[in-house]
């Protein structure tokens, strides 16, 4: 007996010293703020930092965001921290425009930790870091040029033209459409189209492998969300477990989907106004570059069938869920404003008289009213809650003797700054004249990038933007809408999503215009 309990004591003890370590490791960095003279938000619990509850899905991650954001009023920035991680969370303009622009140097990675070898479709510009980022996006930025994307235009055209058949069943039926369903679908033709130059029409195929894929990605489920915190927080934990952010399925079927594609059109001499083939042209230049030895440090950052791969699946990513949410909400915010639905449509008659009825480039660019609504939506809605970015070098913010130690995480919070009053008085309006030539000059610099902003801001930007005016623009000459009663108002965001998700969806009523 007395052996047992010597054992059971001895136990104990273990235990005791166990949970005091425990304690002070995962309580080790909450001390990082306090020593910097920054304030800051102290954790309750070790290891789980201050935003364990958009981690696990408890609370969405907007809101949290509100709550640091109100946190630190009448300050400039604070502390807070993702699990053990410090982040530097900066609620002034000026200092985001130092960050974004002004200092771009000290701040240009993302702090994505991503790593090629493991996961090959990570080797893009959202991922990339460094050098590899900087190499990578000199390449890429003729692929997004103005020219390019009007070359572009009939196959947008030709895929919003399937979209308006879609809604035209409803509008038959009498039935009431789920937009956001419509416009992924209607998103991610165009990317098949001006990406792959395939033509799916997954519109009137909703078993398409494409949607199936779309849906494991991005459909709310706290299992991806906790994975994709984890790995932009313990990316060598989950490379260790085997754990990869992205479905294998989904990471086959495009390496196997871009390597046929290629191969097809190289030996039967196919040449296509897309992504691929912009991307195709760039591989060859490279080669014929390194076969004179004209590349130098940019040998690593060849423009190989890897890197083709990894960049069409970005347009892929961004055209199945940035595009085609915007657009979503878009119709949403018309749908109950109808007096700016109207006005909208009667802007599009104008300026289509003025082009001979043709919807052409120029056309699109003259329709100020169109590209207003839609910046008023992605005021409203951004596609991303907030910008990440690292500190790359050590550097000291402005006006101060604080001096940022290289690695460390920011967070910028852009729903907050879009939707603060201070900057866009009655931000739960919809008011597109907040964006008019008179107005749009007016508004704070460092208040306002939905797709982000300086050097690292969306290389894709433009060809998001040509793509929903296009869709837009062919739906309102058609239809009107209205509000479903399905549609649950006010807007309820889904907590296991890291994007803005409407629970119960955006439920609209079509009628074709007489």
């Amino acid at each position: 007996f007395e052996y047992l309990w010597d054992a059971v004591f001895s136990g104990l003890i273990l235990f005791v010293i166990t949970l005091i370590l425990a304690y002070v490791y995962g309580t080790s960095t909450y001390s990082f703020w306090k020593k910097l003279d920054i304030p800051y938000i102290k954790p309750k619990y070790p290891f789980l930092g201050t935003s364990y509850e958009t981690a696990f899905s408890l609370k969405p991650t907007h809101l949290k965001q509100l709550e640091y954001y109100e946190h630190f009023k009448g300050k400039k920035y604070g502390g807070i921290y993702a699990f053990t991680h410090p982040v530097l969370f900066i609620r002034d303009p000026d200092l985001i425009e130092s960050v974004l622009i002004k200092d771009f140097k000290s701040f240009y990675n993302r702090g994505t930790n991503s790593d090629p070898n493991f996961d090959p479709l990570s080797a893009n510009l959202v991922f990339l870091e460094d050098t590899d980022w900087k190499i990578l996006r000199q390449k890429l930025s003729p692929v997004f040029s103005s020219g390019k994307l009007k070359c572009m235009l009939p196959q947008l055209i030709e895929c919003a033209e399937k979209l308006n058949k879609c809604v035209e069943k409803f509008a038959d039926n009498n039935e009431p459409l789920e937009i956001k369903q419509i416009m992924s679908k209607f998103s991610i033709d165009v990317v098949a189209s001006c990406a792959f130059g395939l033509n799916i029409n997954t519109l009137d195929n909703p078993d398409s492998i494409f949607v199936k894929l779309g849906q494991k990605v991005f459909q709310p489920c706290w299992r991806n969300r906790l994975k994709q915190t984890l790995s932009s927080q313990y990316p060598e934990l989950l490379r260790y477990l085997g754990w990869k952010s992205l479905p294998q399925r989904l990471e086959t079927f495009f390496i196997g989907l871009v390597k046929d594609t290629i191969s097809y059109r190289e030996q039967n001499n196919i040449v296509r106004n897309d992504f691929l083939q912009l991307l195709m042209e760039l591989r060859k230049q490279d080669m014929e570059k390194l076969n004179r030895g004209e590349i130098g440090d940019e040998k690593r950052m060849i423009m190989d069938d890897k890197l083709i791969t990894s960049n069409a699946f970005v347009f892929f990513v961004a055209g199945f869920d940035t595009a085609a949410s915007t657009l979503s909400y878009c119709m949403f915010e018309l749908s109950r404003n109808p007096d700016i639905q109207e006005e909208a449509y009667q802007h599009i008659l104008e300026v289509l008289e003025k082009h001979d009825g043709q919807l052409t480039y120029d056309a699109i660019k003259d329709m100020t009213l169109i590209n207003q609504i839609f910046a008023e939506t992605l005021r409203m809605y951004p596609p991303g809650v907030e910008v990440r970015r690292r500190v790359t070098r050590s550097c000291v913010i402005p006006d101060t003797t604080i001096t940022l130690p290289k690695g460390l995480r920011v967070a910028i919070p852009l729903y907050c700054l879009q939707n603060d009053p201070n900057y866009f008085p009655d931000p739960e309006k919809f008011i597109p004249e907040r964006f008019s030539k008179e107005n749009r000059d007016t508004i704070r610099k460092g208040t306002y990038m939905p797709f982000g902003d300086g050097p690292r801001m969306c290389i894709g930007k433009r060809f998001a933007k040509i793509e929903m005016r296009v869709a837009l623009i062919k739906l309102l000459l058609d239809y009107k809408f209205t509000l479903n009663q399905k549609t649950i108002t006010p807007l309820v965001f889904d907590s296991t999503s890291f994007m803005l998700v409407p629970i119960g969806g955006l439920w609209l009523n079509v009628q074709k215009r007489q």
